[in-house]
């Protein structure tokens, strides 16, 4: 598993035990046994702690979207100077790349686009990571870069279903060294 990959785990993990803390505390506090007839509940207690809880869950959502959003390849909209651009087009069910090559540690920018329904366009390297991935949207290119640190073949695979041989939907991308 990657680093990234890693430390996203560790993060929604530790919140699922916050939160699965935070149920047990609720669902013992509701489970008390009282006496039926006398009730001292204060009112005021409690909407101030409602105000916390929701600060605390606030805070901590919060805490954690920071912690990811440096991680999300999105937002790149311009491309990189000298940045090789290859054409995709999906249809059902191959992928068309035009070139089908590129040079490694230069950025490629990839224009998805699909011709007949919409796909989802994944690149793999040989440890089966994805990579990179996209919508492939009739009438709609979606664009995204990606730089190949190393040459080889990577498998592109269809990533949306998108008829009876969604699963026959693969290609391949060839990234040569670098001259």
């Amino acid at each position: 598993m990657n680093p990234t990959a890693l430390a996203i785990a560790i993060a929604y993990g530790a919140v699922a035990l916050l939160a699965a803390a935070f149920l047990i505390v609720v669902w013992h506090s509701t489970h008390r046994r009282r006496r039926r007839d006398e009730d001292t509940t204060d009112t005021g207690r409690l909407a101030h702690a409602e105000k916390v809880w929701l600060a605390i869950a606030v805070a901590g959502l919060g805490v954690l979207l920071l912690a990811t959003i440096p991680f999300t390849p999105y937002g790149q909209g311009t491309p990189s100077p000298g940045a090789q651009p290859v054409n995709v087009e999906g249809v059902q069910f191959a992928w068309i790349t035009n070139p089908g090559e590129a040079q490694a540690g230069v950025p490629v920018r990839f224009r998805v686009t699909a011709r007949d329904v919409n796909h989802g366009f994944g690149v793999y390297n040989d440890d089966d990571v994805l990579l990179l991935q996209v919508q492939a949207v009739p009438d709609h290119p979606t664009e995204i870069e990606y730089t190949f640190k190393e040459p080889g073949r990577y498998q592109i695979v269809c990533l949306e279903f998108c008829g009876v041989d969604h699963h026959r939907m693969l290609g391949s991308f060839t990234v040569r060294a670098a001259a």
